[in-house]
């Protein structure tokens, strides 16, 4: 129906009406639609050289101006627009469509462009260089690469975005003081040590990276030619070394507690890192199910500590108790897949079971292993629930909390009070074993002698699970 539109036209118009308004000769229409749900469209309609009429969508019709509609004065504006490009380009569609390609292809040059501009101001900055470091350590295998990280963005990108934004190579040993004293003066004095070590190494890195070939070629683009962090403070009165020890008394509540936490994956990990002499929870937390060989009775984890290139393999037999917690992690550990995965398996000719077998020994969704975080926690928890017991109340006193670190420490001390000797606790808590006769000359596997050892612990922690064990003497923290 052609004619002048006009708002009364356009409301009485039932469901499924077209309503055109001629434009000009060889100009197009504007047009109206109802669809059968009676909202009305406005088009522009046109007729290319070769092809049948097209119409060009401008929006949905109201009487009132505002919001994503149009009125009809509004929309005969638009037409018109389109009706003179119209005269100009007859196959209007595809010169729109070149001109939307043309306008993307103009964003994503200005976001490159951003992005390049980002990356040229970025090259070369403390934030560049950390980072780089943070990546390096992570590359390795190691796991305080992560907590670099963490410490780089809370203490130095984030309290200070002026340094971190600065050339790395024009950085101070004042800026690096002054970024220190920040953490020192919030009462972390032990963080600050530590970052300062990060920074310190960051630097070390890309001062060696020209006459290393084993330091990533990455660190030479920083110019580096002095270490702003070497000639800090150390720091040193924060590092002091805890010596603290559990009673007998404090390590059977330990243990009774956590055998009576509810199931879960920490609970485990306390529990194995305990049977196997006081592993360390950071590399017991990283084993899968391929370091497993229950058959063999054994777990391999694997320690990046110190200067190693590659992190060493440690290998301990596991005793019944040990073997039942790894069995039970082996069967709970799986990852659920999701129904949205599933159905696009299924859409790839492939099909998923609702959950799948996780490569985590320890983990609560399947797909990342537990945080040691999650261990100190609950470590903390059973550490206070302690000050309740009667019993411990006077060792607790006199000694203080005691924290998950101090487990490790109180195995050694109560292994080497069982006679176990030197070498074969080292062999047991991977530590002291970087010497040269360790690492050149020693290949005994020493299996035959962690085992004994561990069995004659789980005797001991039997014990004093069962309050049957004479308390030994506990060190001050």
């Amino acid at each position: 129906m052609a004619g002048k539109l006009t708002d009364a036209k356009i409301a009485g118009a039932g469901a499924g009406r077209e309503l055109l308004e001629s434009l000009g000769r060889g100009l197009g229409s504007l047009s109206v639609r109802v669809t059968p749900s009676r909202r009305r469209v406005f088009y522009f309609r046109f007729k290319p050289p070769a092809g049948n009429q097209q119409r060009i969508e401008l929006g949905l019709y109201s009487t009132e101006d505002g919001g994503d509609t149009l009125t009809l004065s509004k929309a005969r504006r638009l037409a018109m627009q389109l009706a003179a490009r119209y005269r100009e380009h007859p196959d209007l569609r595809a010169h729109l469509e070149a001109e939307r390609r043309n306008r993307e292809a103009a964003e994503r040059h200005r976001r490159d462009e951003e992005a390049r501009k980002r990356a040229e101001a970025n090259r070369g900055t403390l934030r560049a260089l950390l980072e780089a470091y943070a990546a390096h350590l992570t590359a390795q295998g190691r796991a305080s690469g992560a907590d670099a990280l963490a410490m780089f963005r809370r203490h130095v990108f984030e309290a200070w975005p002026a340094y971190a934004d600065m050339r790395a190579a024009d950085l101070k040993p004042r800026d690096v003081t002054a970024i220190l004293r920040t953490a020192t003066e919030a009462g972390k004095g032990r963080t600050a040590g530590k970052l300062r070590s990060y920074i310190r190494a960051a630097y070390a890195l890309a001062l060696r990276a020209e006459s290393d070939p084993t330091a990533p070629a990455t660190f030479i683009a920083f110019g580096i030619e002095s270490n702003p962090a070497a000639v800090t403070a150390a720091l040193s009165q924060y590092n002091r070394a805890r010596d603290r020890t559990l009673t007998a008394g404090e390590l059977g509540f330990y243990l009774r507690s956590l055998e009576a936490a509810p199931a879960s994956e920490a609970r485990d990990a306390l529990l194995l890192a305990l049977a196997l002499g006081g592993q360390r929870p950071a590399q017991l937390l990283r084993a899968t199910r391929a370091d497993v060989d229950l058959h063999a009775r054994t777990i391999r984890l694997l320690d990046p500590k110190g200067k190693r290139a590659q992190p060493r393999a440690h290998v301990l037999p596991l005793t019944d108790e040990a073997a039942a917690i790894v069995a039970r992690r082996l069967e709970l550990a799986t990852v659920h897949v999701s129904r949205r995965q599933r159905q696009q398996a299924r859409k790839e000719g492939r099909e998923l079971p609702a959950a799948q077998e996780s490569p985590w020994l320890f983990s609560a969704d399947g797909k990342r292993p537990t945080r040691p975080e999650t261990l100190c926690a609950m470590a903390r928890t059973l550490a206070t629930a302690a000050t309740a017991d009667k019993a411990l109340q006077k060792a607790r006193a006199s000694l203080g909390l005691f924290e998950l670190r101090d487990v490790r420490r109180t195995c050694e001390t109560m292994l080497a009070g069982l006679g176990i000797s030197r070498d074969v606790r080292a062999q047991i808590q991977s530590h002291g074993l970087g010497g040269i006769q360790q690492r050149h000359y020693d290949r005994h596997d020493y299996m035959r002698e962690k085992a004994a050892a561990l069995e004659q612990w789980g005797a001991y922690l039997a014990g004093l699970r069962d309050e049957r064990v004479a308390p030994m003497r506990a060190k001050r923290a």
